[in-house]
């Protein structure tokens, strides 16, 4: 079960705030959508937002989103006067389902733009988006399995449950899970902790390196 890093209370706003964003630096002034998303993630908002910084879930506009995050990516200060639209176009829709995606998986927002690139999730668009939000998290699901962590391949194919395995590796069932969704990078993690792991799961180290 995934814990959540901040109130559904939040959800509503916060991902409204990031399809804004996004709507406005593709349709108001013409960026690359994946540029856009690569430059979220780099200037470090992408990261507040999953960490439930409540200045960034609930204290900013989709348009001031996107000032600070061109301000931290460029080193220059945007002074954009826009009046914020209520549009809900497919790529407002991107931003929008992205957001609620990653609160609801705990996933980065950079593992799952890697596993379905911008292009892909606009192309969602048209069968998801008068869905319940729920289809989005099943098709996201299954992408996202498909690429799954070697160490959660690794703990299926012995028959572990997440628990099992942090009680016979001794490490912790949080680190485990992190791991799993690839929130947390295990090719940067202490040799001790990999070596711990693939003890318990009677493998080489390097089988758990993705």
């Amino acid at each position: 079960m995934t814990t959540h890093a901040y109130s559904q209370l939040y959800l509503s706003k916060s991902s409204r705030a990031v399809g804004n964003m996004l709507h406005d630096a593709v349709i108001e002034f013409g960026m690359d959508g994946e540029d856009f998303l690569d430059r979220f993630i780099q200037s470090n908002i992408a990261e507040e937002i999953e960490s439930g910084n409540p200045k960034y879930i609930a204290g900013k506009s989709g348009l001031e989103l996107f000032l600070e995050v061109m301000e931290k990516t460029t080193g220059k200060a945007y002074d954009a006067e826009l009046v914020e639209s209520y549009e809900r176009s497919p790529v407002y829709w991107v931003g929008w389902m992205l957001t609620h995606y990653q609160w609801y998986s705990g996933h980065t927002f950079k593992s799952i733009i890697d596993t379905v690139p911008y292009n892909e999730l606009l192309g969602l668009y048209g069968t998801l988006h008068e869905a319940d939000i729920e289809k989005s998290y099943e098709v996201l699901d299954a992408h996202l399995e498909r690429n799954e962590s070697k160490l959660k391949t690794a703990r299926k194919h012995c028959g572990l449950t997440q628990e099992d395995l942090a009680n016979e590796s001794g490490v912790s069932l949080n680190t485990i899970r992190a791991y799993e969704r690839k929130s947390k990078d295990i090719n940067k993690a202490q040799s001790d902790i990999v070596l711990r792991l693939a003890r318990a799961l009677k493998c080489n180290m390097t089988v758990l390196l993705d």
